[in-house]
């Protein structure tokens, strides 16, 4: 309830005084509302993941996930030279002197995910509040998030440990064969290679998904170039982001619709302040249809948007090649 007070307050302090909260540069000392008497800057604000979540537009993190040798690597290099944001986790951990530790047996580092999930999630917050500033600079509208990469809010994370970091993600699925014949080509030992392609032919990453993810989607790559992967890619990224923007318009007015009754209740209430309104409402009610707007619609949405249904799982079973 303290959250959802505030992010509503904030709200509508921004709605009903129009506030300039971008004047003079987020400036530290600035304070740009009042909450029950006390004075809140507004870099504390914006530092608030509640209010970056409703003033601006939804910002995506999505993982590109696979077993290794499914092509995420090539793949999201082609995205990011093409100015798609991109984590590649293996360099991130590198950069930041993430710890890990050596598995001799299974030939391959074990790393520290406590660590990792904080030190992507404040990337996170970084790359999110620089879009948010450039969406406000540049005077950006719903309209023109699809027209560049640019402009698109979406951070794609890549590894086959990105779906533990998203609740959103593109699983890469290759023929296990094919994988075999890859992962022989990198060197890997014989042992290494045998992990991999049982993994992939029991959809161990792809189960691993549904329990972490909030949505799941998969693109089969055995028979597609990297181009041809790369416009399927680009295509679910798009839709993904369309669905996830109905969603924030239906908040954006719900959001005008309360803030327009506030706004009436205080000036019906003689001029008491918008603080003095809302300590007489009651939010628990309205809180719940805000907060569960989210998956409500996005499952309608997905029954009935023809590009995310042709990325729904199910469609390959490798499963009989384990016999």
């Amino acid at each position: 309830m303290i959250q959802l007070y505030f992010r509503i307050h904030t709200i509508l302090l921004f709605q009903i005084s129009k506030t300039n909260i971008f004047k003079n540069g987020f400036s530290k000392n600035e304070c740009v509302l009042c909450k029950n008497g006390k004075r809140v800057s507004f870099a504390d604000v914006y530092r608030c993941y509640y209010m970056t979540d409703i003033l601006f537009p939804p910002f995506l993190t999505i993982a590109l996930t696979g077993t290794p040798g499914t092509g995420k690597t090539e793949l999201s290099r082609k995205l990011e030279s093409e100015g798609y944001r991109i984590l590649h986790v293996t360099e991130f951990i590198k950069k930041h002197n993430i710890p890990s530790e050596r598995d001799d047996e299974r030939d391959c580092d074990v790393v520290d995910m406590d660590a990792l999930e904080n030190a992507v999630f404040e990337y996170h917050q970084q790359v999110r509040n620089e879009f948010n500033l450039k969406y406000h600079t540049d005077g950006l509208t719903l309209q023109d998030l699809h027209k560049s990469p640019e402009y698109l809010p979406v951070l794609l994370v890549e590894s086959h440990l990105a779906h533990y970091l998203c609740d959103l993600s593109v699983v890469l699925r290759t023929h296990p064969y094919t994988l075999k014949d890859r992962l022989n080509e990198r060197g890997y030992s014989d042992k290494k290679v045998m992990e991999n392609v049982l993994a992939e032919s029991i959809d161990v990453v792809l189960c691993d998904c549904f329990d972490y993810c909030r949505r799941v989607y998969e693109i089969e790559t055995t028979n597609l170039t990297v181009d041809e992967t790369a416009d399927c890619l680009r295509e679910l990224i798009h839709a993904l982001y369309d669905d996830e923007l109905k969603t924030y318009e239906i908040l954006m007015d719900k959001v005008q619709a309360f803030s327009e009754n506030i706004a009436a209740q205080q000036e019906a209430a003689a001029g008491l302040t918008a603080a003095d309104v809302l300590s007489t409402y009651s939010f628990e009610d309205d809180g719940a249809i805000i907060y569960s707007d989210n998956d409500e619609v996005g499952d309608y949405v997905i029954e009935n948007h023809p590009i995310l249904m042709k990325y729904v799982p199910g469609k390959n079973d490798w499963s009989a090649l384990t016999e």
